[in-house]
């Protein structure tokens, strides 16, 4: 069981956390006045709530580190990019968006990924990403030409792979042009297609 953050109430002034450390924690950011500020700071064992709409989600997933964590949304999390650190966690929910930092042996299989990218993960490694109707693009950057030569003008999902690009995740049922990419996305031999439902 976690013991929660002390002063974890929306009512009260901000906090803010520098260069500390936390163990078997739970941080709830799942309400919309979570105002925490928490930077470089580490988290083991801890169980963490985020949304999109508080301010403090992008401090939490800002510049720490996450050690055998629970990660998840309260609903969609929609972020646009994510600096932290992730080893040995866990992430549940539906997450849109992009991490910038490492991740190392994480478990998305309770999580959606509706569309994600991992700009410095090449390959999926000791990662679990697996679910329905997921494609998966390793090395995503390099293939990007490929990508949109295959596609021609029938989709362009391909503008959201840069060059810097490392995996790159697509829930293909979800996605506006799913009909094109569950005819093409099968016939890339760099695409990793799971069994569409």
């Amino acid at each position: 069981m976690y013991r929660k953050l002390e002063h974890n109430v929306p009512e009260q002034v901000q906090h803010k956390y520098y260069n500390e450390p936390f163990e078997g924690v739970e941080i709830d950011l799942g309400f919309k006045n979570a105002v925490h500020i928490f930077q470089n700071c580490t988290f083991e064992n801890c169980c963490i709530r985020v949304n999109s709409n508080s301010s403090a989600t992008p401090n939490i997933l800002g510049t720490n580190t996450f050690t055998n964590c629970l990660i998840w949304p309260g609903r969609k999390m929609s972020v646009s990019t994510i600096e932290a650190n992730f080893v040995n966690c866990k992430f549940k929910g539906t997450w849109s968006g992009r991490i910038r930092g490492k991740v190392e042996d994480c478990d998305f299989s309770e999580a959606n990924l509706e569309m994600f990218t991992f700009f410095d993960q090449k390959e999926i490694g000791g990662n679990i990403i697996s679910g329905q109707d997921l494609a998966i693009i390793e090395n995503a950057g390099q293939h990007k030409s490929a990508l949109k030569s295959a596609l021609g003008e029938e989709s362009k999902i391909w503008i959201h792979i840069r060059a810097n690009t490392g995996l790159f995740v697509v829930n293909i049922k979800k996605h506006q042009d799913s009909e094109v990419l569950v005819r093409v996305f099968p016939t890339l031999p760099f695409v990793k297609v799971a069994p569409i439902a």
